[in-house]
């Protein structure tokens, strides 16, 4: 099986990841508020990703910079980038699909294609779980947050 230098790859990722931050915030940067008794803004959100994620890119970097040696990360087998490329295709139906099917609904189809896709077969895992994930995930945003979810 091949691999790739750790090093060399937290750096490519930390850096692209760095550069996605700043093209976010860049975007970010321009959104409209709306009027509303939310308790967040419609950028909260973002922004929160947005530091979150420069904060753990910034991670990788200085770790890949502090590695001594040349240790060597394997890459998945073919199988599994298959796998990888039907979930992105799950993700991007996903995305088309969200305002009319529901956030309900989706969410909780394509969580447990996802789980089965990658081999999950437990039933209490399967099923349950995306439920009160998905369940979890619209109560926070819609009566904590007081953020509409389609």
């Amino acid at each position: 099986m091949s691999g790739i230098n750790q090093a060399k790859s937290d750096r490519w990722i930390g850096f692209t990841l760095l550069g996605v931050c700043a093209f976010t915030g860049w975007n970010t940067v321009g959104m409209r508020g709306q009027a509303g008794n939310t308790v967040a803004g419609s950028s909260f959100v973002p922004w929160i990703m947005i530091a979150s994620l420069t904060l753990l890119s910034l991670i990788l970097i200085v770790r890949s910079l502090r590695v001594s040696s040349a240790s060597q990360i394997e890459m998945p087998s073919k199988s599994t980038f298959i796998k990888m490329a039907i979930f992105t295709v799950i993700l991007i139906v996903y995305a088309a699909m969200f305002m009319t099917v529901g956030y309900l609904i989706s969410t909780y189809i394509v969580f447990v294609a996802g789980l089965a896709l990658f081999g999950e077969r437990k039933p209490l895992a399967l099923f349950i779980l995306p439920l009160v994930m998905t369940g979890g995930v619209y109560l926070g945003f819609t009566k904590l947050l007081k953020v509409w979810l389609p």
